[in-house]
This record gives C-alpha cells, sequence and structure tokens, in this order.
C-alpha cells in the first residue's frame, strides 16, 4: 500500500512541467507592435478580434517615464475611442536587462489602430511618480522605453500555474518522502 504513494512522484512531475510550460508560454508571447516612447504616437494592425495588452517596456534599473502619461487607443476604420481597462494589480515580465510593465488591457475588432501618448496621469501613476522622483532626481532617459502591444493572458492563468508549480513540487516531495516513512 505505501508504495502506491510513489505514483504520486509522476503526477506532481505532469503538473510541475505543465504549469512551468505555460507560465513560459506567458512570459515569451509575441510581440504585436512597438513604439518608442520618444515618437508618440504609432500604427498598429490587429489580424484577430480579441483581448490584448499595452506594456511599458525598458531597461531595468532605469528610471521609468510612468506618472508623465497616460494613453490613447482609437480604432482608425471607425474613429472611435477604445476603452482601456487598467489591472488592478500590474503584471510585470522582467529579464536580465529588460523588463515590461502591463498599464492596460482592450478588447478589440481586428483592424488598424492609433496609440499616442496624452497627458491624462492615473492617480495611481502620479503617486508612483512622486515616490520615484523622492528617491532619485536623475531624468528619465525616454530613448530607452517603448509601448508594446502583446496579446492578453489572464492573470488568474498566471496564479494558477504558478500554484500549479508549487503544488506539483509538494506533490513530488511528499511522493517521495511518504513510502520512506511509512
Amino acid at each position: 500500500m505505501k508504495y502506491l504513494f510513489c505514483l504520486l512522484i509522476p503526477a506532481g512531475l505532469f503538473l510541475l512541467i505543465i504549469s512551468i510550460k505555460y507560465v513560459i508560454r506567458f512570459a515569451k508571447s509575441e510581440m504585436i507592435y512597438e513604439m518608442p516612447y520618444s515618437r508618440g504616437t504609432g500604427t498598429f494592425t490587429l489580424a484577430a478580434r480579441g483581448k490584448y495588452g499595452l506594456w511599458l517596456s525598458g531597461e531595468k534599473f532605469k528610471k521609468a517615464p510612468l506618472g508623465e502619461f497616460g494613453l490613447t487607443l482609437v480604432n482608425r476604420d471607425t474613429g472611435q475611442s477604445v476603452p482601456l481597462c487598467a489591472p488592478l494589480l500590474r503584471t510585470a515580465v522582467t529579464g536580465l536587462s529588460k523588463s515590461r510593465l502591463k498599464l492596460y488591457s482592450f478588447q478589440a475588432e481586428a483592424g488598424t489602430y492609433t496609440v499616442s501618448l496624452n497627458d491624462e496621469v492615473r492617480i495611481r501613476d502620479k503617486a508612483c511618480a512622486f515616490l520615484v522622483n523622492a528617491v532619485t532626481k536623475r531624468p528619465v532617459d525616454y530613448n530607452l522605453f517603448s509601448i508594446q502591444v502583446y496579446r492578453h493572458t489572464s492573470g488568474m492563468v498566471l496564479s494558477l500555474c504558478i500554484l500549479g508549480i508549487i503544488f506539483g513540487a509538494v506533490i513530488m516531495v511528499s511522493g517521495a518522502i511518504l513510502p520512506a516513512v511509512l
């Protein structure tokens, strides 16, 4: 009977591998468009209807222009502004030298869109900028940053994958320890 616990090892390994695969897929999602921050406006085309995200990307450990700008997204075919939804908890993807921060998500039809910077700064971003400016007085190098468009990945899916990694590791360790203890 105690050797049935050994079956927990492959079950935990399976859950661990699947969860890691989805986290990597999230981190390496394909960029649809990139606009240098210094340009201020840009046009891109979405091939399919869906949910997308606007991200601020730039060098790590450099002062970011967060709190100095807002974004406007306009459908060029209809001329209507697309509503942007700010996430409650921001998602960040960090590499060795670059990182990106999710600013907004939006639902869009296939078509051509124009994204532009404006002066409508959110209060949360202003507060963040105030704290950063209190710590460092260095100016922002706008050439190091860009606005990027990616397909939206739910934060709930990412959270479930992280829990899957933890749970899979615990199951594997339990499958190795329980037969020896019992």
